[in-house]
């Protein structure tokens, strides 16, 4: 058998590579950016580069003006001592350019000026950090009279094992190994916690947590609570004659007992978790106007007023400026300019994105999501003069308030059906018909998803069960078995 030979020969190639250069990643990254991203992304450049500066305006209030009031001449001095201390103000005193409409023209002035650095300072401030689910225990848990050393400890280890839901996500049994306590401490201790406030913090499970609640409001052993402790699994199935039956009661009264269920909180933690909320903004507002038109208005309200600070060129300008200074602040105002531009270019892309989109879906707007028509992206890219996947990054994640309410760009974009009579409907459309359908079925007798499907195919539009079981789910509503009243 022949033997193998290893052979090593240098091969040169020429090709092509793209590469993106650091301003331009920064654009992309701001066009993506949500209006919450953006948030902190200005905040976070305010932090790392001086030459950018923070305006007030009309529409943003930082929980007052830090340098009016009794103490505002303190504050002006403080502001000023703060100033001369800080080497990086003191030698980067700044320049005046205001960047197109992002702020009001304000005269240079030869000092950095204290009521510059008290807003910018009031500015991170007023950036505060809120307290977490575990604080808030531990701090109930330091006003629990009588527990001595080892039992403190051991509701410190339970409050530390509870998630943001207010749930216990450690097992006792681990608790006491960590704790090295006894299994009947561990339980004094979880017990001392479910005292705490709100109702069902500490629970173990969804069954416990409600019945935390029902203890609170002296309903053990009522029928409510009966309902929680026995039967809430076939709740969770629809199996409301059961239920009915083994507790001697009729199907109506089941129903009476879940209202008082829904009344509860599933997730207690919740209303002290310092969880970061995702809020939803409006990218832009199509609306009318006086003249009964429908135009877009671009969201400027969320953003901070920004400029290059009005006191760094004359720095620049001044000879006896070191030219390691003048470099330093040369980049960071190249750096403010190409944000200021990034976030300009972002702005003006997603208000033609959003024209484009109200002059094809016209209709929408004027009738709601049922006339919303087929689109594709492509459309709105040769509008806007951008490729598709420029659109689709600009769009990602991002909403629109309408005179429908909120929605997504990329509700917008969606394949479509065409009906026998030639209509066309979006995906969106028909996911408004079955939402129809639902609402106006009978509750005892509620549509299959293969009715929902027939009902459609009589509408012209031939939709399969397994889609429609989809566009369903995708709407929030539970199949038909789970619909059904008694």
């Amino acid at each position: 058998m022949a033997g193998f030979q290893l052979t090593q020969t240098l091969v040169q190639a020429l090709r092509q590579e793209q590469v993106m250069a650091p301003h331009q990643i920064q654009a992309l990254e701001i066009l993506l950016a949500t209006i919450p991203e953006l948030e902190q992304r200005i905040t976070a450049e305010l932090v790392e580069n001086p030459t950018l500066e923070l305006l007030e305006s009309a529409g943003q209030s930082l929980a007052g003006n830090p340098v009016e009031g009794e103490q505002g001449e303190a504050a002006r001095e403080d502001a000023a001592t703060a100033a001369e201390k800080d080497e990086a103000l003191a030698t980067l005193i700044a320049m005046q350019e205001d960047w197109r409409d992002h702020a009001t023209p304000r005269a240079a002035t030869d000092s950095y000026s204290s009521d510059d650095v008290e807003r910018r300072q009031h500015f991170f401030d007023s950036l505060t950090v809120e307290r977490t689910l575990q604080e808030e225990l531990q701090e109930q848990l330091r006003e629990v009279p009588g527990l001595d050393g080892k039992m403190l400890e051991i509701c410190a280890q339970v409050v530390g094992s509870i998630d943001e839901r207010g749930y216990l996500c450690s097992h006792p049994s681990d608790l006491a190994i960590t704790a090295n306590a006894e299994l009947a401490e561990i339980e004094r201790g979880i017990e001392i916690v479910q005292g705490f406030e709100p109702a069902g913090i500490g629970a173990r499970d969804l069954r416990e947590c409600l019945l935390l609640q029902l203890r609170r409001q002296d309903q053990v052993g009522t029928l409510v609570w009966r309902l929680v402790d026995e039967f809430l699994e076939e709740v969770g199935r629809n199996q409301i004659p059961k239920v009915a039956k083994d507790l001697g009661i009729r199907s109506g009264e089941v129903y009476e007992l879940l209202g008082k269920v829904r009344d509860l909180d599933p997730f207690p933690g919740s209303r002290l978790a310092s969880v970061p909320t995702d809020y939803v903004c409006p990218e832009v507002f199509v609306e009318w106007n006086e003249a009964g038109e429908l135009v877009v208005r671009g969201n400027r309200e969320y953003r901070p007023r920004l400029r290059i600070s009005p006191h760094y060129l004359k720095l620049l300008e001044e000879p006896d400026t070191p030219s390691d200074v003048k470099k330093y602040i040369r980049e960071k105002v190249m750096g403010s300019k190409l944000l200021l531009r990034a976030i300009d270019q972002r702005e003006s892309t997603i208000v033609r994105i959003a024209e484009s989109i109200l002059e094809h879906q016209r209709d929408f707007f004027t009738g709601g999501a049922k006339y919303l028509r087929p689109m594709v992206m492509a459309e709105v890219a040769e509008d806007v003069g951008v490729h598709e996947t420029t659109v689709s990054r600009a769009i990602a994640g991002k909403y629109m308030q309408t005179p429908h309410g909120l929605v997504t760009f990329r509700q917008f974009f969606s394949a479509g059906y065409q009906g026998d009579g030639g209509e066309e409907v979006s995906a969106v459309g028909i996911k408004s018909k079955i939402q129809s359908m639902i609402d106006g079925e009978a509750a005892k007798k509620p549509l299959s998803d293969q009715k929902l499907a027939n009902l459609l195919k009589e509408q012209g539009f031939k939709v399969a069960r397994r889609t429609v079981a989809k566009y369903r789910e995708e709407l929030g509503i539970a199949p038909s078995h789970l619909r059904r009243s008694y």
